[in-house]
């Protein structure tokens, strides 16, 4: 079979589920959330557009398609897991390191290139772009997070409260230009 058709008929993602650990009401898959984050960058470069920020638009839509790829092999890692102590987060981070040119590996070498480059510009979040798709990548964690608890499940409150605060934290100046227009205001 031809290894770019091959490629093309990869749907691993959409079976990698998301907060394994946690009771859902309906479960999201990497792929469903990788939609959402691409969806959500788009509309957060809007906003930066209009504050005259400059950012490379196809750049960071790419970033957020493919910025959970690495699960593909090693699933959706618990947060409470991953985080347990730097060792260990640095060893995961070691590791999908490692595979992620597995991920692309059908792919033409050019193109696998780039893909693997812009996969390590996301994990490093040094650009604005990647920034961009992190603060995407939160606020589709707070998309699920509330259409679970407005379904009534409780068990995503704590990690939504979390979530929300943390982007009200944080510092990066573009972000400091557009998160009024973004989000709700919260008790501090």
């Amino acid at each position: 079979m031809n290894r770019i058709y091959e490629h093309f008929l990869d749907r691993s993602l959409t079976h990698v589920m998301r907060f394994s650990s946690i009771p859902q009401q309906f479960q999201e898959s990497v792929a469903e959330h990788s939609f959402y984050v691409a969806y959500f960058t788009g509309i957060l470069l809007y906003f930066l557009k209009k504050k005259k920020e400059r950012v490379d638009e196809s750049r960071a839509l790419k970033i957020a398609l493919i910025h959970d790829m690495e699960e593909k092999f090693s699933g959706d890692i618990l947060t409470p897991f991953k985080y347990y102590s730097q060792e260990l987060y640095h060893a995961i981070r070691k590791v999908n390191r490692e595979t992620i040119p597995l991920a692309f590996e059908h792919l033409p070498a050019p193109l696998a290139k780039d893909l693997v480059a812009l996969w390590k510009e996301d994990v490093d979040r040094a650009t604005k772009e990647a920034q961009v798709v992190k603060v995407a990548d939160k606020l589709s964690l707070l998309s699920k997070c509330r259409e679970e608890i407005t379904l009534g499940n409780a068990f995503f409150k704590p990690i939504y409260e979390r979530e929300l605060k943390a982007l009200h934290d944080l510092e990066w100046s573009w972000w400091q230009k557009i998160k009024g227009d973004i989000l709700p205001s919260i008790d501090k």
